[in-house]
Protein backbone atom coordinates (compact mmCIF):
# COMPACT_ATOMS: atom_id res chain seq x y z
CA UNK A 1 0.00 0.00 0.00
CA UNK A 2 2.68 2.62 0.86
CA UNK A 3 4.65 1.30 -2.27
CA UNK A 4 1.91 2.40 -4.41
CA UNK A 5 1.08 5.63 -2.68
CA UNK A 6 4.82 6.72 -2.66
CA UNK A 7 4.58 5.97 -6.82
CA UNK A 8 1.23 7.99 -6.70
CA UNK A 9 2.55 11.02 -4.96
CA UNK A 10 5.80 10.45 -7.34
CA UNK A 11 3.12 10.98 -10.26
CA UNK A 12 1.35 14.16 -8.34
CA UNK A 13 4.64 15.58 -7.81
CA UNK A 14 6.12 15.52 -11.60
CA UNK A 15 2.33 16.99 -12.82
CA UNK A 16 2.67 19.67 -10.35
CA UNK A 17 6.27 20.40 -11.32
CA UNK A 18 5.40 20.28 -14.98
CA UNK A 19 2.38 22.31 -14.58
CA UNK A 20 4.21 25.50 -12.84
CA UNK A 21 7.23 25.85 -15.35
CA UNK A 22 5.15 25.69 -18.14
CA UNK A 23 2.26 28.11 -16.79
CA UNK A 24 4.34 30.42 -14.00
CA UNK A 25 7.92 31.54 -15.26
CA UNK A 26 10.74 31.62 -12.98
CA UNK A 27 11.61 35.47 -11.37
CA UNK A 28 15.20 34.51 -12.20
CA UNK A 29 17.32 37.75 -12.65
CA UNK A 30 16.68 40.75 -10.83
CA UNK A 31 18.96 43.58 -12.07
CA UNK A 32 20.10 45.63 -8.44
CA UNK A 33 22.75 48.67 -8.97
CA UNK A 34 24.40 49.73 -12.02
CA UNK A 35 27.53 52.33 -11.40
CA UNK A 36 29.22 53.60 -14.64
CA UNK A 37 32.67 56.05 -14.30
CA UNK A 38 33.99 57.89 -17.81
CA UNK A 39 37.33 57.87 -18.15
CA UNK A 40 38.77 61.55 -20.52
CA UNK A 41 38.63 59.94 -23.53
CA UNK A 42 34.60 58.95 -23.32
CA UNK A 43 34.84 55.07 -22.65
CA UNK A 44 32.96 54.29 -19.60
CA UNK A 45 33.48 51.33 -16.73
CA UNK A 46 30.07 49.74 -15.57
CA UNK A 47 29.97 47.66 -12.50
CA UNK A 48 26.56 45.86 -12.75
CA UNK A 49 25.28 44.56 -9.48
CA UNK A 50 22.31 41.87 -9.83
CA UNK A 51 20.35 38.96 -7.54
CA UNK A 52 19.83 35.50 -8.93
CA UNK A 53 16.96 33.86 -7.49
CA UNK A 54 14.80 31.02 -7.53
CA UNK A 55 15.69 27.01 -8.52
CA UNK A 56 17.61 28.55 -11.37
CA UNK A 57 20.55 29.97 -9.56
CA UNK A 58 22.90 27.27 -10.58
CA UNK A 59 21.13 26.26 -13.73
CA UNK A 60 21.54 29.11 -15.99
CA UNK A 61 24.67 28.83 -18.05
CA UNK A 62 26.93 32.09 -17.38
CA UNK A 63 27.33 32.18 -21.44
CA UNK A 64 23.80 33.14 -21.01
CA UNK A 65 23.94 35.49 -18.69
CA UNK A 66 27.06 37.62 -20.34
CA UNK A 67 24.68 37.25 -23.76
CA UNK A 68 21.90 38.94 -22.08
CA UNK A 69 24.41 41.83 -20.32
CA UNK A 70 25.97 42.40 -23.70
CA UNK A 71 22.47 43.31 -25.11
CA UNK A 72 20.92 45.37 -22.23
CA UNK A 73 24.24 47.47 -21.87
CA UNK A 74 25.14 48.08 -25.52
CA UNK A 75 25.46 51.87 -26.38
CA UNK A 76 27.77 52.29 -29.59
CA UNK A 77 28.61 50.18 -32.86
CA UNK A 78 31.03 48.67 -30.62
CA UNK A 79 29.86 45.74 -28.05
CA UNK A 80 30.95 45.76 -24.50
CA UNK A 81 33.81 44.01 -23.30
CA UNK A 82 33.36 41.84 -19.97
CA UNK A 83 36.44 42.55 -18.04
CA UNK A 84 35.01 39.93 -14.99
CA UNK A 85 31.82 38.16 -14.21
CA UNK A 86 30.93 36.09 -11.24
CA UNK A 87 27.21 34.97 -9.81
CA UNK A 88 26.61 38.18 -8.26
CA UNK A 89 27.64 40.58 -10.64
CA UNK A 90 29.80 41.85 -13.92
CA UNK A 91 32.31 44.58 -14.52
CA UNK A 92 32.05 45.63 -18.41
CA UNK A 93 33.76 47.92 -20.18
CA UNK A 94 31.56 50.37 -22.83
CA UNK A 95 33.28 52.07 -25.60
CA UNK A 96 32.44 55.63 -26.71
CA UNK A 97 29.76 55.27 -24.10
CA UNK A 98 30.29 59.60 -24.16
CA UNK A 99 30.91 61.51 -27.19
CA UNK A 100 33.61 64.21 -26.18
CA UNK A 101 33.82 67.94 -27.64
CA UNK A 102 36.26 70.39 -26.81
CA UNK A 103 34.41 73.79 -25.62
CA UNK A 104 36.04 77.35 -24.19
CA UNK A 105 35.39 76.13 -20.56
CA UNK A 106 37.07 72.92 -20.89
CA UNK A 107 36.17 69.61 -22.33
CA UNK A 108 32.00 68.37 -22.70
CA UNK A 109 30.73 64.91 -22.57
CA UNK A 110 27.63 63.86 -23.96
CA UNK A 111 26.43 60.34 -23.05
CA UNK A 112 24.63 57.77 -24.39
CA UNK A 113 21.22 56.34 -23.37
CA UNK A 114 20.42 52.88 -22.20
CA UNK A 115 17.45 50.92 -22.82
CA UNK A 116 17.33 48.30 -20.10
CA UNK A 117 14.40 46.80 -21.71
CA UNK A 118 15.86 45.60 -24.58
CA UNK A 119 17.37 42.90 -22.99
CA UNK A 120 14.00 41.85 -21.41
CA UNK A 121 12.60 42.17 -24.57
CA UNK A 122 15.58 39.69 -26.36
CA UNK A 123 14.33 37.13 -23.44
CA UNK A 124 10.85 37.09 -24.60
CA UNK A 125 11.47 35.87 -27.46
CA UNK A 126 14.21 33.02 -26.55
CA UNK A 127 13.26 29.66 -26.29
CA UNK A 128 13.77 30.03 -22.65
CA UNK A 129 10.96 32.23 -22.10
CA UNK A 130 8.34 30.07 -20.60
CA UNK A 131 10.75 29.51 -17.58
CA UNK A 132 13.02 32.31 -17.09
CA UNK A 133 11.88 35.49 -16.72
CA UNK A 134 14.22 38.90 -15.50
CA UNK A 135 14.16 42.29 -14.62
CA UNK A 136 17.45 44.03 -16.37
CA UNK A 137 15.73 47.47 -14.83
CA UNK A 138 18.58 48.67 -11.76
CA UNK A 139 17.17 50.31 -8.53
CA UNK A 140 19.75 52.26 -8.69
CA UNK A 141 22.36 53.88 -11.36
CA UNK A 142 25.22 56.40 -10.51
CA UNK A 143 26.74 58.07 -13.42
CA UNK A 144 30.18 59.80 -12.56
CA UNK A 145 32.20 61.78 -14.58
CA UNK A 146 35.98 62.64 -15.08
CA UNK A 147 35.42 65.62 -12.27
CA UNK A 148 34.13 63.47 -9.83
CA UNK A 149 30.34 65.26 -11.25
CA UNK A 150 27.90 62.33 -9.95
CA UNK A 151 24.53 62.03 -11.35
CA UNK A 152 22.23 59.42 -9.77
CA UNK A 153 18.93 57.69 -11.17
CA UNK A 154 15.67 55.54 -9.01
CA UNK A 155 14.24 52.16 -11.14
CA UNK A 156 14.71 53.93 -14.38
CA UNK A 157 14.10 51.61 -17.29
CA UNK A 158 15.69 54.19 -20.02
CA UNK A 159 18.65 55.96 -18.90
CA UNK A 160 18.54 59.48 -20.45
CA UNK A 161 21.52 61.23 -22.32
CA UNK A 162 23.38 63.50 -19.86
CA UNK A 163 25.35 66.44 -21.06
CA UNK A 164 28.71 67.98 -19.02
CA UNK A 165 31.47 70.02 -18.87
CA UNK A 166 34.31 69.46 -17.57
CA UNK A 167 35.97 72.80 -16.64
CA UNK A 168 39.56 73.43 -17.79
CA UNK A 169 41.59 76.00 -15.30
CA UNK A 170 44.07 76.40 -17.95
CA UNK A 171 41.46 77.96 -19.96
CA UNK A 172 40.55 81.33 -19.68
CA UNK A 173 37.04 82.38 -17.88
CA UNK A 174 33.80 82.60 -20.49
CA UNK A 175 30.94 84.55 -19.62
CA UNK A 176 28.22 82.76 -20.41
CA UNK A 177 24.83 84.03 -22.40
CA UNK A 178 21.77 83.46 -20.79
CA UNK A 179 20.86 81.31 -23.72
CA UNK A 180 17.46 82.20 -25.39
CA UNK A 181 14.54 78.76 -24.49
CA UNK A 182 11.59 77.56 -24.17
CA UNK A 183 9.67 74.54 -23.36
CA UNK A 184 7.33 71.71 -25.33
CA UNK A 185 4.05 70.16 -23.34
CA UNK A 186 3.85 67.07 -24.68
CA UNK A 187 0.67 64.58 -24.26
CA UNK A 188 -0.08 61.68 -26.99
CA UNK A 189 -2.31 58.64 -27.53
CA UNK A 190 -1.54 55.96 -26.02
CA UNK A 191 -0.75 58.38 -22.99
CA UNK A 192 2.83 56.98 -22.58
CA UNK A 193 5.02 57.10 -24.75
CA UNK A 194 8.62 57.40 -24.75
CA UNK A 195 9.52 60.62 -26.07
CA UNK A 196 13.62 61.70 -27.92
CA UNK A 197 14.15 65.27 -28.67
CA UNK A 198 17.26 65.85 -31.15
CA UNK A 199 18.37 62.09 -31.11
CA UNK A 200 18.05 61.74 -27.02
CA UNK A 201 15.92 60.45 -24.46
CA UNK A 202 13.96 63.04 -22.41
CA UNK A 203 11.88 61.43 -20.64
CA UNK A 204 7.90 59.45 -20.98
CA UNK A 205 4.83 61.69 -21.88
CA UNK A 206 2.50 63.54 -21.02
CA UNK A 207 5.10 65.94 -19.73
CA UNK A 208 6.77 69.42 -19.98
CA UNK A 209 10.03 69.71 -21.64
CA UNK A 210 11.97 72.74 -20.54
CA UNK A 211 15.12 74.37 -21.02
CA UNK A 212 15.07 74.10 -24.96
CA UNK A 213 16.85 76.23 -27.23
CA UNK A 214 14.38 78.31 -29.02
CA UNK A 215 13.95 77.06 -32.66
CA UNK A 216 12.99 73.88 -34.35
CA UNK A 217 13.83 70.78 -32.60
CA UNK A 218 13.09 67.14 -33.99
CA UNK A 219 11.06 64.42 -31.43
CA UNK A 220 10.77 61.16 -32.28
CA UNK A 221 7.90 58.94 -30.04
CA UNK A 222 7.92 55.68 -29.33
CA UNK A 223 6.71 52.89 -27.70
CA UNK A 224 6.40 49.00 -27.94
CA UNK A 225 3.64 47.62 -30.33
CA UNK A 226 3.23 50.91 -32.15
CA UNK A 227 4.59 52.57 -35.12
CA UNK A 228 7.16 55.47 -34.04
CA UNK A 229 6.12 58.89 -35.25
CA UNK A 230 8.93 61.61 -36.19
CA UNK A 231 8.01 65.79 -35.62
CA UNK A 232 9.37 69.01 -36.24
CA UNK A 233 8.31 71.28 -33.48
CA UNK A 234 9.56 75.32 -33.12
CA UNK A 235 10.06 75.99 -29.81
CA UNK A 236 9.72 80.43 -28.73
CA UNK A 237 11.78 82.17 -26.30
CA UNK A 238 10.04 82.33 -23.01
CA UNK A 239 6.90 80.39 -23.87
CA UNK A 240 5.45 76.88 -23.90
CA UNK A 241 4.21 74.71 -26.82
CA UNK A 242 1.72 72.04 -26.86
CA UNK A 243 1.85 69.06 -28.82
CA UNK A 244 -0.18 66.03 -29.24
CA UNK A 245 0.86 62.60 -30.92
CA UNK A 246 -1.26 59.53 -32.12
CA UNK A 247 0.79 56.46 -32.69
CA UNK A 248 -0.75 53.71 -34.49
CA UNK A 249 -0.72 49.96 -33.77
CA UNK A 250 2.28 48.00 -35.23
CA UNK A 251 1.05 45.09 -37.38
CA UNK A 252 2.06 41.66 -35.54
CA UNK A 253 5.53 40.49 -36.51
CA UNK A 254 5.69 37.37 -38.05
CA UNK A 255 7.58 35.23 -35.50
CA UNK A 256 10.24 32.14 -35.52
CA UNK A 257 9.49 28.63 -35.21
CA UNK A 258 8.53 28.67 -31.42
CA UNK A 259 10.53 26.42 -29.41
CA UNK A 260 9.28 23.59 -28.01
CA UNK A 261 8.10 24.79 -24.35
CA UNK A 262 5.87 27.10 -26.46
CA UNK A 263 4.23 24.78 -28.49
CA UNK A 264 0.18 24.99 -28.32
CA UNK A 265 -0.86 21.83 -26.51
CA UNK A 266 2.47 21.07 -25.53
CA UNK A 267 1.67 21.39 -21.96
CA UNK A 268 -1.20 19.06 -21.95
CA UNK A 269 1.11 16.55 -23.96
CA UNK A 270 3.39 16.59 -21.09
CA UNK A 271 0.52 16.56 -18.42
CA UNK A 272 -0.81 12.72 -20.55
CA UNK A 273 2.86 11.77 -20.78
CA UNK A 274 3.07 12.42 -16.66
CA UNK A 275 -0.64 10.43 -15.71
CA UNK A 276 0.65 7.91 -18.32
CA UNK A 277 3.83 7.21 -16.86
CA UNK A 278 1.82 6.33 -13.28
CA UNK A 279 -0.18 4.00 -14.82
CA UNK A 280 2.52 2.49 -15.80
CA UNK A 281 4.01 2.49 -12.71
CA UNK A 282 1.28 1.07 -11.10
CA UNK A 283 0.96 -1.53 -13.17
CA UNK A 284 4.13 -2.53 -12.83
CA UNK A 285 4.52 -2.43 -8.62
CA UNK A 286 1.40 -5.12 -9.02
Amino acid sequence: MSHTFSHELFCFLAITGIALMVISPVHAFTANSLDITISKDGDATASFRFTLEGILENAIPQSMLEEELKKGLTTSSDPPVLLSMDKSGATLLLKKFADTADVPQGTEYRTASMNFQKAEIALKNSAISNVVSADFTPDRITLTFPDAYTKTFANTAVLPSLTHVVIDPSKPAVVATPAKTGSINITASPPTVQVSIDGSYAGDSPGTFSELTAGPHTLLFQKEGFLPVTKTITVVEGRTTSAFVYLKYAEQPTTAAPGLLSLPGFDLALAALALGSCFLVRRISR
